[in-house]
């Protein structure tokens, strides 16, 4: 039996159908979270294992189930965990067991937008150029040696925080009072062109499945999650990915994301975040189904690199329950609401019914939003 353990510090709803994705490609899962863990919202995991609130405690139990020789296979599922292990690990052989990276020298891009970006640099990989800045000393190095428009980001991040774009030097200048102090700032060139969000699996450097798609539909703004995409296939990234792969060394599910400039016709690697979202599970619906990855990882297949997997459609257009009913809540939209209703394109497909447990987990968060929504209009205490 191949066995997987999942792992989730934070409590991170996008780690709700990872479990499904491996069970259905052959695998044994144990998840190792807390009792209130999104991990644990799904009928498909093996075995729970409770974690420990203390983050040092956690991390040497999860070091101590790796060395127990049970896993084939290791998940770190949100951000925060990469970080934290990445910086208590100092034996080679266990951070291949553990991290989502095979290759010990690029450690740093984990957890690093800049480390990254130097990674891109060193490797040859397309990236848009970028400088730091930790105050005024660094402006003539920021006029000088970016093209504009720039966004700036704060090093370890994700979900848009304290991210904007600035279009000219003296825009930039109006702006700096934006810029969090006391932060790790990088200030990168901002590529105007198709940005593509893609979702790709990889083992031991080997691509196994991705999709591409085009985002319908953003939470709040352009730097939040999106609720609604439209997915299809792009052949031209395909050998991008392949050699991002192998030369990181990933191993691990990866959300990926990816700039096209019509102006240069190039593709530009903006991020690779080695973490599971909650968009993979959905590839069952446009032909780039994870688990037949996973299969050839059980199989050992997985040598033999990436093998084509058709699209059922040339486009297919995919919500996530959970994340756009509620936003739509959230924000009075009554036309994201009636596209629910009235099954628009099929959404009724989306509905998390395969699994009561998930459905049981997403009804309840949706009652909490109503209740409140309920309250706060008719002058109730919370």
């Amino acid at each position: 039996m191949f066995n997987v353990l999942i792992a989730c510090l934070d409590n991170w709803n996008t780690t709700a159908e990872i479990p499904f994705i491996l069970k259905k490609g052959g695998c044994n899962v144990t998840v190792y979270c807390s009792a209130k863990s999104w991990l644990l919202s799904n009928s498909y995991y093996d075995k729970w294992i409770e974690s420990n609130a203390d983050k040092k405690t956690y991390a040497d139990e999860l070091i101590g189930l790796m060395k127990s020789g049970t896993y084939q296979w290791i998940i770190l599922a949100d951000e925060p965990l990469i970080k934290y292990m990445n910086e208590e690990i100092d034996s080679e052989e266990m951070f291949i067991k553990i991290m989502p990276v095979i290759k010990m020298q690029h450690r740093q891009a984990l957890s690093s937008k800049r480390a990254f970006a130097d990674f891109c640099i060193a490797n040859a990989i397309g990236a848009p150029g970028y400088t730091t800045y930790n105050g005024e000393e660094d402006l003539d190095r920021i006029k000088t040696g970016l093209r504009f428009p720039v966004i700036n980001k704060v090093d370890f991040s994700w979900g848009g925080v304290n991210m904007f774009v600035t279009n000219s030097y003296e825009e930039f200048l109006v702006n700096l009072h934006k810029i969090p102090r006391n932060e790790n700032v990088m200030i990168q060139e901002f590529i105007r062109g198709n940005e593509i969000p893609v979702e790709a699996l990889f083992y031991q450097g080997e691509l196994m499945a991705y999709n591409t798609s085009k985002i319908l539909q953003f939470d709040k703004g352009p730097f939040t999650y999106s609720t609604r995409r439209l997915y299809y296939d792009d052949k031209a990234i395909q050998p991008l990915l392949v050699e991002l792969g192998k030369k990181l060394g990933l191993n691990s599910f990866v959300n990926i994301t990816y700039v096209y400039s019509p102006e240069t016709d190039k593709y530009y690697l903006l991020e690779a975040d080695a973490r599971p979202n909650s968009w993979m599970a959905y590839g069952r619906f446009t032909g780039h189904d994870f688990s037949e990855g996973v299969k050839r990882i059980v199989s050992g297949d997985y040598t033999a690199g990436y093998k084509e997997m058709p699209m059922k459609k040339p486009f297919v257009e995919v919500a996530l329950f959970y994340k756009d009913i509620m936003r739509a809540l959230w924000q009075n939209e009554l036309k994201g609401i009636l596209r629910w209703v009235f099954n628009y394109k099929g959404y009724w497909r989306y509905l998390p019914f395969y699994d009561k447990k998930l459905t049981k987990r997403i009804f309840a968060e949706l009652k909490e939003i109503l209740v409140h929504k309920w309250k706060k209009l008719t002058g109730q205490k919370k």
